[in-house]
């Protein structure tokens, strides 16, 4: 799958998403944070890159090893 095409999927799913907020999905709401138009798909959007952001600069350093981790401290093939 391209780029392209994910970029596409990914308009489309915001775009189906503004609408449903247009048609008034939840208007009924209890509290006053969720009633500005978009809350959800801004809340959704920003949420998931900033776990996104948080995961590579948190644990990019704990998992990633060096490009050497798992060679041969010898340098030679195995001898069998």
């Amino acid at each position: 799958m391209s780029k392209k095409t994910v970029y596409m999927i990914a308009a489309a799913v915001l775009v189906l998403s503004a609408i449903g907020e247009i048609c008034g999905v939840h208007l009924h709401s209890p509290a006053w944070w969720p009633l500005p138009f978009g809350y959800d798909i801004f809340f959704g959007f920003f949420g998931c890159w900033l776990l996104i952001i948080l995961a590579k600069i948190i644990m990019t350093p704990l998992l990633q090893r060096d490009e050497t981790y798992y060679d041969d401290p010898k340098g030679g093939e195995d001898d069998e």
